[in-house]
């Protein structure tokens, strides 16, 4: 009996031990499954973590996505820079190349030959006028000219036989008196078709009664061939076919439209730096990212009181014909050098109200640089602040650049970003 109560205890005890070693070992288990299963949790969550956002104002591209873009960059140059003035005006046709042509006579339009806009040569007709008083003009040159040739070739006769001793001096004389009777009136008869603009062909008379020559003017009958003194364009035309005209009436203006004028008033403080000669570029609104070249060619002598101003002007070629008569212009007339930073007009974009530019931080890394512009000359910008010298900006492919960064804005704007600024 007591060996059985001895047992006992002990057996309790190892039981109590196994008991308490599998519920170590079943603690041990859970914590090592419960650690795994975290881990997994938490690579999991890794995996599924968006990539870091770009900084403000940064948009990053792949290779690919360059070259498709076309993206190119130049630097930030320190260098000259033109000083100038800045005037506006109106662009005007030269009137050394311009030609309002009116009728010499008074008619009916027949034909229109030149209309609006047509490239006309020197001497080339634009319209033909019926004319009765071309007509009686003409009729009375052939009846003058008909009476001296009657006149000369009985003169000539009479000298044939004046040297045959056929004829008396005084009968020679009397043939001679009537063909200098005849001379006059031809030749009144050859100016006026002359001042008709119908007689140029028509030669004048010698002094010789026996070399002179006569011929008829070209063209026949009552009808004018109006002509272009100059080479140039149709730019106005006030006839119609069937319209009846008077004589001096305006009817058509050519003008040469390969340079224009433009005059502008000088402010008085700004007359040491501008002379004629000075260099000049012209701008106006429809073509504002083009710039034309011109020359100050002409300075007044004489200051206006009211304005204290002296009026100039300037010529710019326009061998394109982009530059049209009318056309307001601003007139940027260079004064000198200076140096500055710049960068290409290329370069800079607009958003809201601020201008910027995109520099390249590294390959497929774009930061947008909000700058301040000054002047503009040469195609180029002068930036006050915002970049250094040397830095790479985009000067192609922007546009796509500025969209990228309006998409991850999530607002369509650009309101982020601002670059640095130094």
């Amino acid at each position: 009996m007591r060996g059985r109560l001895t047992k006992t205890p002990w057996l309790g005890i190892f039981l109590a031990a196994l008991c308490i070693a599998g519920l170590l070992g079943w603690y041990v288990y859970e914590r090592r499954e419960h650690s795994q299963y975290d881990d997994h949790d938490h690579a999991k969550q890794v995996e599924k973590k968006e990539p870091e956002a770009s900084p403000p104002g940064q948009v990053k591209l792949t290779h690919e996505a360059v070259q498709q873009a076309g993206i190119a960059t130049t630097p930030v140059v320190l260098g000259p820079l033109d000083n100038r003035v800045t005037f506006t005006g109106e662009l005007v046709f030269s009137e050394e190349r311009l030609a309002k042509i009116r009728s010499r006579v008074p008619g009916r339009v027949v034909q229109i030959v030149a209309d609006y806009g047509q490239a006309v040569q020197s001497g080339e007709v634009l319209a033909i006028i019926d004319s009765v008083e071309l007509s009686q003009a003409r009729m009375a040159f052939r009846q003058a000219a008909a009476r001296f040739k009657a006149a000369q070739k009985a003169y000539d006769r009479a000298r044939q036989l004046y040297e045959g001793k056929a004829l008396s001096m005084a009968e020679l004389q009397e043939r001679l008196a009537r063909l200098e009777v005849e001379r006059p009136d031809l030749e009144n008869a050859q100016n006026r078709l002359r001042l008709l603009g119908a007689g140029g062909a028509a030669p004048l008379l010698k002094a010789s009664p026996s070399e002179t020559k006569t011929s008829f003017p070209a063209g026949s009958g009552a009808l004018f061939a109006l002509r272009t003194p100059i080479a140039g364009r149709v730019v106005d035309r006030k006839v119609t076919p069937g319209l009846v005209v008077k004589e001096d009436d305006e009817l058509f203006t050519v003008a040469d439209t390969s340079a224009l004028w433009c005059f502008v008033q000088i402010p008085e403080k700004d007359l040491p730096s501008v002379n004629v000669g000075s260099q000049a570029t012209i701008t106006v609104t429809s073509l504002p990212q083009e710039e034309f070249p011109g020359r100050v060619d002409y300075l007044a002598d004489m200051v206006e009181k009211a304005t204290r101003t002296v009026r100039g002007r300037v010529r710019v070629d326009n061998p394109q014909h982009r530059l049209k008569a009318g056309m307001f212009a601003t007139i940027a007339i260079r004064v000198g050098q200076r140096t500055a930073l710049t960068v290409p007009e290329t370069a800079v974009l607009a958003a809201n109200g601020d201008l910027f530019v995109f520099v390249e931080m590294a390959p497929g890394t774009y930061q947008k640089h909000l700058i301040k512009t000054g002047a503009k000359g040469g195609h180029r910008v002068e930036v006050l602040e915002g970049l250094e010298e040397n830095e790479p900006v985009v000067v192609q492919g922007g546009f796509a650049l500025k969209s990228e960064l309006e998409k991850a804005s999530g607002r369509g704007a650009m309101d982020d970003g601002h670059g640095h600024s130094h």
